[in-house]
Order: C-alpha cells, then structure tokens, then sequence
C-alpha cells in the first residue's frame, strides 16, 4: 500500500469524471497529492492501494469538476437599477459605479463575489473589475482560482489604462503557483482605440496570456459598430487581432453569417451568459450554432448587477432550458452537454484544457462536492442513471458541501475556511452602502 504523506482521498461518491470517456464511479474514490490528481477509480481499488492522512467521505454525495465560469465582474450594485432599458441603466448607475469605484471597494466585492462563486461551486473564474491587484490579494486569501482582465480603456478617463494591466500582469501572473493569472483586458470596442487593440494583442503574444473582452452583446452594439467602422463588431475586433484561441469574447448574441466564420477559422471562445442576457433583454445567443461549428463555449454568469447571483447551476439550468424554448426542440441542449460546458468547455475557453475542467490523473485537484441526500434531489437512480439530469436541472449552489482548488480544501460542510464570511458581508455591505452615496451625489 502507497502511503500518501499530507495528501488526500476523496471516496465512496458517485464520480463524474467528464474525462474524454466520460467514465462514472457509482462508488468512486480520487486520490489527491501536491495538488494534482493521482488516480481515479473505484474505492475498493483505491482503498487497497493507498492510504492518506485526510479522507472524505462522500456517501449519497456526486463529486465532479469544479465549475469554471468564464465571464463575471465582482462588482457592488447588485440589485440597484434592476427592471431599467439597458442604456438608461448603463449611464445612471453602471459608469458612475465604475467612475466611483475604489481600491478598498474593489477589494471588498471581490471578497463578496468569490466566496459567493465558492460556495456554489466554482473553483475557477474570469473576473473584469477595477483595481485588479486588490481582486488578485481576495483570490490570493480565499483559494479560489483566477483568470484577472481589467478594465481596459483608452476612450473613459477613469477606468484602467493599458500600462496598468501591463504592470499587473508582471505582478500577479502565474503568482500562488499558477493559481492567479492575469490577460489583457479591453472593457468594450466601443471605447477601445485601434491602437488600443492592436497593443492588447501584442502584449497577450510578448506574456503569453489571454484577452477578454465585451461585444455583440445588443442590436444597438451591431449598428453601432456599423455606423462608425462601417462592418460588425467582430470583424473590426478580427482587424486588429483580437480573435483567435486566447481571446475570450463575452455575449456574442448578435452575429453575422461572416461573423460566426471568423470566430470558426481563428478558434475564438465565448462565454454564454444567459441568465444576463435575458435579464437585459439583449437575446439568445446561437449556442448550438456555435457548438456546431467547433466554436469553443464556456458559461458565465455576467456580473452581479445584471445576474444577481454567481450561482453556475443556476446559470446551468437557464442555458438547458433557454435553447430548448428557442428552438423548440428538446434535444437541442442536453443536461450532459451543459455540464460540459460548465466544466471541460470552460477549462478550454481559457486556455486551461489540460489543466482543468475533468477528473483525470494529472490535472490539477479542482473538484466540489455536492450532497444529493435532498427532497428535490430525490430520487438517485443508478438504472437509469439520473444524476446529471439532477445537477444541470434540479439542484442549487447550496446543495455544494466541500470545494477543493489545488488540492486545497476551501470549503468544508458549507463553512469557507481562509475567511469569515460574515465579516465579508458585514465589509460588502459597508463598502456598497458608501459607494452608492458616492454615485448619487
């Protein structure tokens, strides 16, 4: 027998792997050492090949890859302004936040918004935000991992410029042993200069990091774009080299015929956020157009200001229902197709594929535990096999007991444990409370 020095088993859970044969463990157990996963089978095999110093047990619980949402901005105004046209709430509440916003408050709501996405089950994210050192310090402190793009802008005075990033980027990139990443942020091609664009792409090749930006989000960001280059969104951002398999393009409702090519040709990803996009009433972006194509596809939540909640089940279950609707066609968008995109689509919208996104030997130890014994997840059936009908259509952030990012338990019996949360919501509230005086002044 192995003995596992300061390492971990994971056992006795229902497995879902989501590896490449999408093998499930009725009785499953995964073996965990310096951060990565050193084998996954079942616990019979495993209990007579290893011993560890911690064990879970996981019984009448399924565990799975953590979710990976790639599109957020950990943000304060949650509810303010909601049931507004999307411009007029833009302009009164959305930039004067942006405006107002400082460092502490930055630091704060990242707080907020991390634990939050922890608590439900996201062990990896693609955060936009201001002040993104004081982002990368709460992610740094809780455990989470991240993927950091500012808000870029060489059009607005008061949001990041792009020699913040840079700096950021040679600060933070790759720090708490890869756990923390940074890419270029452009905050919308609205106000974003050609040179701008043409900087972000040169520096994401010089680091090696990815870009992230906003577009095709609303009718009026198409006929914007028309109006003043003369040509859809996304070929003005393809001009000047923002596509390709390190950008990660938010929304992308609106697309052309010739649009939907290029993000094809240069193997561009999108982060689907669906529950926002209905909220603002900008519409349903062509998933499975999108899929069909072998464009890569990850899920999102969107801010807290427009999805009110960081909760990737429920974003899952609004993606499976949405398509659905749309199309009129009930095969269109299967639970095992959303979960993953929740997982391995994720992973492979941020460049992570090989890292994250599957339980398999190798990758890093991101998983979450979900505790099934609940009336609205009742019945578990083996035959059929319902679980993952379960975790896209039935269960919440809340039914989430342990998380593990890095091999590193975060979360344990619902209890975050680098932070005390009620201190993080005591400090979010505060900090909102004065921000909000500050943007109605």
């Amino acid at each position: 027998m192995i003995n596992l020095t300061e390492n971990m088993v994971v056992k006795h859970g229902i497995v879902i792997s989501l590896d490449e044969n999408d093998r499930i463990f009725n009785d499953g157990a995964i073996v965990i050492q310096d951060g990565r996963i050193l084998e996954v089978n079942k616990t019979s095999m495993i209990e007579k090949k290893y011993k560890a110093d911690e064990v879970i047990d996981a019984r009448g619980k399924v565990v799975l890859p953590g979710l990976i949402n790639t599109h957020m901005h950990s943000e304060s105004i949650r509810g303010i302004g909601d049931d507004l046209p999307l411009y007029e709430w833009l302009e009164s509440y959305v930039h004067p936040e942006h405006k107002a916003t400082r460092p502490e408050d930055a630091y704060a709501m990242s707080r907020l918004g991390y634990c939050e996405s922890i608590k439900s089950g996201t062990t990896c994210l693609l955060d936009m935000h201001r002040f993104m050192d004081r982002c990368a310090d709460a992610a740094e402190k809780i455990g989470i991992r991240a993927v950091l793009a500012p808000y870029v802008s060489d059009q607005i005075n008061f949001l990041e410029k792009f020699e913040d990033n840079k700096k950021l980027i040679k600060k933070r990139h790759g720090s708490c042993n890869g756990r923390i990443m940074v890419w270029c942020g452009l905050h919308h091609w609205r106000d974003c200069s050609p040179e701008l664009l043409k900087k972000a792409r040169e520096c994401a090749d010089k680091y090696g990091v990815g870009i992230h930006t906003h577009t095709n989000e609303s009718i009026r960001d198409v006929e914007l774009a028309k109006k003043r280059y003369g040509k859809k969104p996304i070929e003005h951002l393809h001009e000047f080299g923002i596509t390709g398999p390190d950008v990660v393009l938010a929304h992308c409702v609106w697309l052309s015929k010739k649009e939907i090519k290029i993000l094809e040709e240069t193997k561009t990803r999108v982060a689907h956020c669906p529950v926002a996009n209905m909220k603002l009433a900008d519409g349903i972006a062509p998933i499975p157009t999108f899929l069909s194509r072998g464009i890569g596809v990850g899920l999102g939540t969107d801010g807290s200001k427009e999805c009110n909640s960081f909760d990737m089940f429920e974003v899952m279950k609004f993606t499976a229902l949405l398509h659905t609707v749309n199309q009129l066609d009930t095969t269109v968008m299967p639970s095992g197709k959303v979960l993953r995109m929740a997982t391995r689509g994720g992973a492979q919208a941020l460049g992570l594929e090989k890292e994250l996104g599957s339980l398999e030997k190798g990758k890093r130890a991101d998983l979450i535990v979900v505790n099934l014994t609940k009336l609205h997840l009742t019945p578990i059936l083996y035959e059929p096999f319902n679980v993952i009908s379960h975790l896209v259509y039935a269960a919440r952030g809340s039914d989430v007991e342990t998380v593990i990012v890095d091999g590193k338990v975060v979360m344990e019996n619902r209890i975050i444990k680098n932070v005390d949360e009620s201190e993080v919501i005591r400090t979010a509230t505060e900090r909102s409370k004065k921000l909000l005086e500050r943007i109605q002044r």
